[in-house]
């Protein structure tokens, strides 16, 4: 992706680790959502400094309200499968 191009992806989640923007960035890319990661893995900062240490998610703009979507729906769906089990 050109420095250009990248500029016009938006963040539509930011994470403390690259194993969970690979989650969600291969949840995206299986509704065919282009995907990009911003994060720790290609800085030379430690991963726990701060904002430095985020992974950021990013998509095209036209994309990301459905992206924001999926991922609150998942979350949704992970919490309640959560509380399923906590009930049991």
């Amino acid at each position: 992706m050109s420095e250009n191009e990248e500029e016009d992806w938006v963040e539509v989640a930011a994470v403390g680790d690259d194993e969970e923007a690979a989650i969600i960035a291969g949840l995206l890319e299986s509704e065919e959502i282009p995907v990009e990661i911003e994060g720790p893995a290609a800085s030379p900062w430690p991963e726990n400094l701060g904002a430095l240490g985020r992974s950021r998610v990013m998509v095209p703009p036209d994309r990301a309200e459905e992206a924001r979507a999926l991922i609150a729906e998942r979350e949704k769906d992970a919490d309640q499968n959560l509380s399923d089990v906590s009930d049991e």
